[in-house]
């Protein structure tokens, strides 16, 4: 099933991000708690992809599993360090395990190098979109920046490529995640008044630490507010006290999202089965 056909008014769709592990164990730890997930009902569930594509057979396998098991799995793919055979010939290995949906992305290159795309590859995600369109095959989500790139000159400039993506042929786009929610909202008006109206799914991110946040932020230039800053400082020296603090500060963003009418929750679960429970829970009950 394709994912666009699984939206409908005032019913906020919920969905899970989930990274790949890096060893067998960490994979069969992962199908596991697949089991639990499943349960929760989430409408897909989305599977990432390393920095400069390393873990691309481990995401294929994963998507397959979760198709597998009867869910909806959305599979990334990145531009990044691929030439357009090789993408080529990812996606037919994914339509082949029955996965519908891909997640087109530039991609990170490796840690301290710059991005530069390969002389036979996709240079920017809006050009994967046009192939995914051409190939015919796919669902197409594509990623939204609501405070604009990190890499980006500034967020006009960023918001006009991302509506580009969208224009291209995205059936939906799924936000990075924010810790503020005015930082959505506007980004969702601007986008509407660029005559955009594909789904915009609002991605969260539950803060497990002072040290984590602070680096995930500065990743993607999200900006931390000084609430969400104070409580996990304080709880420093008790991690388990600090995730805690971090879902409460996530859940209350989902409450306001869904009351803002969102066209869906995306979770960046990190692989963790608390936050999968607390905000899977949380969007059942408020729909």
């Amino acid at each position: 099933m394709r994912i666009r056909d699984l939206f409908r008014p005032n019913w906020p769709l919920f969905s899970i991000e989930l990274f790949p592990p890096k060893t067998p164990a960490g994979i069969e730890s992962l199908k596991d708690k697949l089991v639990e997930i499943r349960a929760h009902e989430p409408d897909f569930i989305s599977v990432t992809y390393g920095a400069g594509g390393g873990t691309r057979h481990t995401t294929r396998a994963i998507c397959s599993h979760i198709v597998q098991m009867g869910m909806v799995a959305m599979a990334h793919v990145t531009c990044a360090a691929h030439t357009r055979p090789e993408i080529a010939g990812l996606l037919s290995d994914l339509h082949g395990d029955g996965v519908c949906n891909i997640m087109a992305l530039r991609g990170d290159p490796p840690p301290g190098q710059p991005y530069r795309p390969p002389a036979d590859g996709f240079p920017h995600a809006v050009d994967l979109v046009r192939a995914l369109v051409a190939d015919g095959r796919f669902g197409i989500g594509v990623a939204g920046y609501p405070e604009g790139h990190v890499e980006a000159p500034d967020y006009r400039t960023d918001l006009e490529r991302q509506v580009e993506k969208m224009r291209s042929g995205a059936d939906f786009c799924v936000s990075q995640f924010f810790f503020d929610d005015a930082y959505f909202l506007r980004w969702r008006a601007d986008v509407r008044k660029a005559g955009i109206s594909l789904p915009l799914v609002a991605g969260i991110l539950p803060a497990l630490s002072a040290g984590q946040v602070t680096r995930f932020a500065a990743l993607c230039g999200a900006t931390v507010p000084a609430r969400l800053m104070a409580g996990l400082t304080r709880f420093e020296r008790h991690p388990d006290s600090a995730a805690a603090f971090g879902l409460v500060f996530a859940l209350q963003q989902v409450e306001r999202l869904l009351e803002e009418g969102v066209d869906g929750i995306h979770l960046y679960a990190l692989n963790r089965l608390e936050s999968i429970r607390a905000v899977s829970a949380l969007v059942r009950g408020l729909r």
